[in-house]
């Protein structure tokens, strides 16, 4: 409780209104949190699926790119995509290590 004045005491409306806002605020987030949390155990619950329909897609890539006689495409995106991450991690190695005394 603040120590207000007789005079300076905020009215009952102000108090109320201030109630309302942080109740607001509280229920909004505790909102916010419950479907991020749904989201995140949607996504890792579904991970296994996406996993073995990527290892289908992959295979029925080489297929037929097997049968058509064309390089698969996704080998060539995915090395680059590899590549990248490797020269991202060691840049950042690099960095994080110029600047300690080791």
């Amino acid at each position: 409780m603040h120590p207000y004045l007789i005079t300076a005491k905020p009215g009952r409306l102000r108090r109320a209104a201030t109630w309302v806002r942080v109740w607001t605020l509280r229920l909004l987030a505790l909102a916010v949190m419950t479907v991020l949390g749904a989201v995140v155990l949607t996504v890792r619950c579904a991970r296994p699926i996406i996993n073995y329909l990527a290892t289908r897609l992959i295979f029925l890539e080489l297929w037929a790119a097997q049968r058509l006689g064309r390089p698969p495409v996704s080998g060539f995106v995915g090395a680059g995509i590899t590549d990248e991450f490797i020269a991202e991690f060691h840049r950042a190695r690099q960095h994080a290590s110029a600047g300690s005394p080791t």
